[in-house]
């Protein structure tokens, strides 16, 4: 358990350093009142707290709250992973994650990202879409390095520099590579975000990139977007899809809420897609919503958005 009356390091000032409780929440995709809850219920995380009354929160608890955030997307309970000592906790996760080949060039791509190398990368992934067709590019490069540097992030093997600099490469990438295909004027429409707080946006560019490759019209409204503006512009673009990544960092019991909600404010006859590693792992997701496992499932079910479901939806 952690110590209560812990202390900050300090900043080149001499002043105490530390994460506010907005910047945790930021980084973890928990909310200030699910920590507060926790601290309550369960003592901890222990925040210091200044003489102004607010909270800050070391490295090492980010780190610890991270992998926390991680176990609940993955399905595990707050009581049995906030309490949990860290060989519990590491061992609850191991269980829990799915087995992944090893890839000596996932691991060179992730050593340009550590490296905060943004032109290697950037040259790297374009070297992999030219040896590679498309689909392959995705499925055997972009979608194991998100997954990989999605774990690292929350095991705290790279920070949030490294992550913002990788997001910004490969969205830029996906961009460039999304815009190099022909405009299609008929064609499912799929409009692609992301619910609020959730500010992993990339898994919306690997969706538009898939779709236009398969000959559907695509609109990427972004990322952190309340589920009431996304209806309001599923009706204004005419989506006959709307698509929703959701990361390690914000799935859990709360966004199935919030999809929930959005299946409600949509119009009965647009489809909802829910896609990413924290979409649904170990969850029966809410009535309405369709959940694809995997990147390499979108084309095939995108031509099937007038016809069957896909194998894996909800009821």
């Amino acid at each position: 358990m952690e110590r209560p009356n812990q202390e900050l390091p300090l900043d080149d000032d001499g002043r105490a350093d530390g994460l506010s409780i907005g910047d945790v929440a930021q980084q973890t995709g928990i909310s200030p009142d699910t920590l507060r809850m926790w601290e309550r219920r369960y003592g901890r995380p222990v925040p210091v707290r200044l003489p102004s009354g607010h909270r800050r929160f070391t490295s090492d608890q980010l780190r610890w709250l991270r992998q926390v955030a991680e176990g609940l997307a993955l399905g595990l309970r707050p009581s049995v992973l906030v309490p949990a000592e860290e060989s519990e906790l590491a061992a609850l996760l191991d269980a829990k994650r799915p087995l992944r080949p090893a890839s000596p060039r996932i691991a060179e791509l992730l050593g340009w990202v550590r490296a905060t190398d943004d032109v290697a990368l950037r040259a790297a992934l374009l070297d992999d879409w030219r040896a590679r067709t498309p689909d392959r590019f995705l499925s055997e490069i972009l979608g194991p390095l998100l997954e990989e540097i999605g774990t690292a992030w929350c095991e705290g093997r790279i920070e949030v520099r490294h992550e913002h600099m990788a997001s910004e490469v490969i969205a830029d990438v996906l961009r460039t590579l999304r815009g190099t295909l022909p405009r299609v004027e008929r064609g499912p429409l799929v409009l692609f975000a992301t619910l609020t707080g959730e500010l992993h946006g990339l898994g919306l560019q690997m969706g538009a990139l898939c779709a236009a490759m398969v000959g559907a019209r695509t609109r990427v409204l972004g990322a952190d977007t309340p589920s009431a503006e996304i209806a309001h512009a599923a009706r204004e673009v005419g989506a006959d899809v709307v698509a929703i990544s959701v990361s390690l960092a914000s799935g859990g019991v709360e966004t199935d809420r919030d999809l929930a909600q959005l299946r409600h404010q949509l119009d009965p006859h647009v489809r909802l897609l829910v896609g990413g590693r924290g979409a649904r792992v170990g969850r029966r997701g809410p009535r309405g919503i369709e959940y694809l496992d995997r990147l390499d499932q979108f084309g095939p079910w995108l031509w099937r958005t007038g016809g069957d479901a896909p194998s894996e939806s909800a009821p």
